[in-house]
């Protein structure tokens, strides 16, 4: 029984850590969709036309996070090291996936409006995409399409992070009533060059100047890639050379 038990703990550790298991994809892409479908299901049960869906939405709420919370215990488990897990980047990024659930389920009003604050569960992609990139150290063009990924998620984590704080803010205002028109807001803010409502709260214009300072980054980042999507084109590789 406890040769049973080690066998059944190695295959969970390989299917959550292990590049080379048969299981690692399979797993990696699966939270990956679970951590997409519940992200969009809170920004979309903010939109008043949708209200209608709000079961639906609560179903796959409670279901991600039941499976987020599988997923911290399994982790946690694995660390021999308990605290190294509970304290690192990850571990608080995949509690504070999970806990504003369980604290919504108090009759709290701060509570509840805080749980917009799950959003902070896309940062789970960061890991899933390096994860995912381990798979593929060597080659040019997976490097490309790792720098490209990178890029993408930046731009959607900036434009659903900084939509959910500004809706969090300025959400008693037409121009930030739910997530999506806060995340439209923030697009136009990092995109520049167009008008949009003023901020009024403090906490709006905390917001605007860390949007324009997230279009500074994202700038550089296009460049970057961009820079170096040329060079391959007019220079090649060093393989090549």
């Amino acid at each position: 029984m406890k040769k049973k038990n080690k066998s059944t703990f190695h295959l969970l550790e390989e299917a959550l850590e292990n590049p080379k298991s048969k299981f690692f994809g399979i797993t990696n892409d699966f939270l990956a969709f679970v951590t997409i479908i519940s992200v969009l299901a809170i920004v979309l049960e903010t939109v008043e036309s949708l209200s209608p869906y709000e079961t639906l939405f609560s179903y796959i709420e409670y279901g991600a996070t039941c499976i987020f919370t599988l997923e911290y215990i399994a982790r946690f488990k694995r660390e021999s090291v308990k605290a190294r897990y509970v304290f690192s980047f990850f571990g608080l990024i995949d509690l504070l996936a999970i806990a504003p659930t369980y604290l919504g389920l108090g009759n709290f009003t701060f509570l509840k409006t805080a749980r917009a604050f799950r959003i902070i569960r896309l940062l789970r992609v960061i890991r899933l995409t390096r994860l995912a990139s381990l798979k593929k150290k060597d080659g040019t063009s997976s490097l490309y399409a790792l720098n490209i990924q990178i890029y993408s998620i930046s731009l959607v984590t900036a434009i659903l992070g900084l939509g959910t704080l500004f809706y969090f803010f300025e959400g008693n205002h037409a121009y930030a009533k739910d997530i999506p028109t806060a995340m439209f807001w923030v697009f136009k803010a990092i995109l520049g060059g167009v008008t949009y409502p003023q901020p009024i709260t403090q906490g709006g214009l905390v917001v605007l100047i860390l949007a324009r300072f997230a279009s500074m980054i994202l700038l550089g980042l296009m460049m970057s890639l961009v820079g170096t999507i040329m060079r391959k084109l007019l220079i090649g590789s060093e393989k090549d050379s």
